[in-house]
């Protein structure tokens, strides 16, 4: 099952601002988010969280050189 998440749970699992995620999305680095009507949007909760498992991956891979 599908569970979308709300901008503040994004927030704070990513310790990003607003800002700073809708930015990322918007150049194709973050997750686009789901319209959920004309002032409403939430995010796919496995994006968000495989998101932050790459980001991860990015650090022990860096650190292993």
């Amino acid at each position: 099952m599908v569970r979308l998440i709300k901008l503040p749970e994004v927030k704070s699992r990513t310790g990003n601002s607003k800002s700073h995620i809708y930015d990322l999305s918007k150049k194709g680095l973050f997750p686009k988010p789901v319209k959920l009507s004309a002032h409403s949007s939430a995010w796919v909760e496995s994006e968000v969280d495989q998101w932050i498992d790459d980001r991860i991956a990015e650090r022990d891979q860096e650190a292993a050189y």
